[in-house]
């Protein structure tokens, strides 16, 4: 598998893949009920949530390129619509939505250039948990497919197939067995391109940082609004 340094492109769903005690999609009859009892409950958990920051691992495959990159960092969010990723693996690069605009800055591949997009007006346009636990059974057909153990903890694996046209194919989520927490996130494009996005050291509702969901364009780099 190739590795290198790089960046990544939207951030508005996650999703993942890995193998282990997951048993095939034609063999699920009856485990939708499961499914959809550690989704509400997921969903119940979300909703006494304000905030939260962690650990992210990502992998982002594109097989069209044969290209893998893989990236790390931190990653917190704010209802309704605050949200920082930035990033220790490429070294700083960053996604930043302050309530106002919506910033992509990536140094490892342009640094003297940076992305500001308007922010969509509705609340949760960046909220990625709010795509997969918001009345998940109207969203999507669900499936249990079994345990995995994510970081050293205990998980229950959910095939989540879209109902609608989100723009993917199809999801894979895995929720903490403890905390109804999304642990690791998997999704198929419909370009056949696969993000996985992996959480750690999950903080829930951090204390106040105002520079947490902050960015200062670098000085000397060129900043292109788009809408």
């Amino acid at each position: 598998m190739k590795r290198r340094r790089g960046g990544v492109a939207r951030l508005l769903v996650m999703a993942l893949w890995v193998g282990g005690t997951a048993v095939p999609f034609s063999h699920l009859s009856g485990q939708e009920d499961r499914a959809l009892a550690l989704m509400r409950e997921a969903s119940a958990r979300y909703r006494q949530i304000s905030g939260f920051c962690a650990r992210f691992e990502q992998e982002l495959a594109v097989p069209l390129l044969r290209d893998t990159t893989h990236s790390r960092g931190s990653l917190c969010q704010e209802r309704p619509n605050l949200f920082a990723m930035r990033f220790s693996d490429p070294a700083g690069d960053a996604v930043v939505a302050d309530g106002n605009s919506f910033w992509v800055y990536y140094p490892s591949s342009d640094p003297g250039q940076v992305l500001q997009f308007a922010m969509e007006v509705r609340p949760g346009g960046l909220d990625f948990h709010r795509e997969f636990l918001e009345a998940p059974e109207e969203k999507y057909q669900l499936a249990y497919l079994g345990v995995e153990m994510v970081k050293g903890r205990r998980a229950h694996v959910i095939d989540a197939r879209p109902r609608g046209d989100p723009g993917f194919e199809e999801a894979r989520i895995w929720l903490d067995s403890e905390r109804a927490l999304i642990l690791r996130a998997r999704i198929e494009m419909e370009n056949q391109s696969v993000r996985t996005v992996t959480l750690s050291d999950i903080q829930l509702n951090p204390p106040p940082d105002p520079d947490r969901f902050r960015f200062v364009p670098p000085a000397g780099a060129q900043v292109i609004r788009r809408h």
